[in-house]
């Protein structure tokens, strides 16, 4: 009868995964095209800070995702006739109004 433990594989068996940085690409391809995606995963490890920062990925990246650009929001004409911004995305991706605002006002209640 075998012993279906549940010890780890021989170091052998680990040594034969893929170490190929073309495979770690495509999956890291699919990140969403959210603003935080590439900066927050760069974090996780430096070879995929590496991969992330090199200009042939973010050309990828950029025409795998030209298909589904991310709305980061909408101008609208509020009161008064003021163009105002309204962000679509949740945090830490949503842009505040404020930064696209051509008032000098921090929050503009014509809006």
């Amino acid at each position: 009868m075998r012993n279906h433990s549940s010890s780890p594989p021989p170091a052998a068996a680990l040594a034969t995964l893929p170490d190929d940085d073309d495979i770690l690409e495509e999956v890291l391809l699919r990140l969403p095209p959210w603003p935080s995606s590439l900066p927050r995963a760069s974090l996780v490890y430096k070879r995929w800070l590496r991969i992330l920062s090199h200009p042939r990925f973010l050309h990828r990246f950029r025409a795998f995702h030209r298909r589904n650009p991310q709305l980061l929001g909408l101008f609208v004409e509020g009161l008064e006739e003021v163009l105002c911004f309204i962000p679509t995305l949740d945090p830490p991706d949503r842009i505040p109004s404020a930064r696209l605002s051509r008032t000098p006002l921090h929050h503009d209640e014509r809006c």
